[in-house]
């Protein structure tokens, strides 16, 4: 019976969990709200980098969506110019028969009615003349030719003419440049040069 008693009297000694400090919980609180503002600030970050990714994506599929509506015909173009360098060569011929003058003729109704629904499309013949400095970006030399009295680096011959459709360079003209003896030594070395880089 007095066991009893003492066991009674005896304080309970164990912690249960509503003993813990009210310090150590605000800390546990706060670690916590913290955690999660940096939580909240990465998905924030990551989610407008992933609609700034979007807008992006979305930019660039709609410019080059506008870009191949652009220029959507301009292999057709290409081939069609094929056709009216042929009509070209034909109507080049020479002839005094008065039928075979007519036969040209028509020729040349069919050659501007393509010409004309070309440029229409936005084809357009690149303006070289002969005497014009060569300029790369819209001819191809195919040859050069020798000759003091022309200036160096022009334009001495027109082989092929050549197009752009609207803004690009649909195929380049192909001429002839000039060189003129001065600029071609300097361009190819001397026989003592090539016996000096030989030797070495």
């Amino acid at each position: 019976m007095t066991k009893d008693k003492d066991e009674k009297k005896q304080p309970n000694t164990e912690s249960t969990p509503t003993d813990v400090p009210s310090e150590a919980k605000e800390t546990s609180i706060e670690e916590k709200i913290v955690g999660l503002s940096e939580e909240l600030a990465n998905v924030k970050d990551k989610y407008l980098r992933a609609l700034a990714e979007m807008e992006n994506f979305k930019k660039r599929n709609t410019d080059e969506l506008h870009r191949e509506k652009r220029y959507a015909s301009m292999p057709v173009c290409d081939k069609l110019i094929d056709q009216l360098e042929i009509f070209d060569q034909a109507l080049n011929v020479q002839t005094d028969d008065p039928n075979f003058k007519n036969f040209l003729y028509g020729f040349k109704m069919i050659k501007d009615m393509i010409y004309n629904v070309l440029v229409e499309e936005g084809v357009s013949l690149i303006d070289i003349q002969i005497g014009d400095v060569f300029d790369p970006g819209i001819a191809h030399a195919v040859d050069k030719t020798i000759d003091s009295e022309k200036n160096d680096n022009v334009v001495v011959k027109i082989v092929k003419k050549g197009y752009k459709y609207k803004d690009r360079l649909l195929r380049p003209a192909m001429v002839v440049i000039n060189m003129k003896p001065i600029a071609l030594e300097a361009e190819m070395p001397s026989e003592d040069a090539k016996i000096d880089n030989n030797i070495a």
